[in-house]
């Protein structure tokens, strides 16, 4: 299955805001049968596993308890999505983020320190703490 990540802001003198490249995002997921979960989990771009038995790879693989076959993750591009929410965009739904997941099932992603803002006036702001899911700065 893919999950699409989507994020919605309200932005207020905020040109963009980006994600940062090679980003850890950090997860909370559950295996497909609903035995087995895990929160906090890691996934990036920049970390390749092979898989067993397959000439495949992903972000993020694990053996559930109840399961034989590895379970996994990977960061997919999608067509017409990136990264990046822009002040056109504020109040708005957008998705940035596409998940190939196989015997895993997404529950909700925990907002970290996963973007970049740029201020209309320029000014950037690097690995904004999202964590409180709100946030705001002053650009002198």
């Amino acid at each position: 299955a893919i999950y699409i990540l989507s994020i919605k802001c309200e932005l207020e003198n905020i040109k963009q805001i980006k994600g940062i490249e090679h980003n850890l995002w950090k997860l909370n997921i559950k295996s497909t049968d609903n035995s087995d979960s895990r929160q906090g989990i890691t996934v990036s771009d920049n970390e390749i596993i092979e898989l067993d038995g397959s000439k495949g790879n992903a972000n993020f693989v694990i053996k559930w308890s109840k399961g034989s076959s590895q379970s996994y993750i990977k960061i997919v591009n999608v067509k017409n999505i990136e990264c990046n929410y822009n002040e056109n965009d504020s109040n708005k739904w957008k998705p940035i983020l596409g998940f190939e997941c196989r015997g895993i099932e997404i529950d909700s992603w925990i907002p970290g320190y996963d973007f970049t803002v740029e201020t209309s006036g320029g000014y950037i702001f690097d690995s904004v703490n999202l964590e409180e899911k709100e946030w705001a700065e002053y650009d002198e």
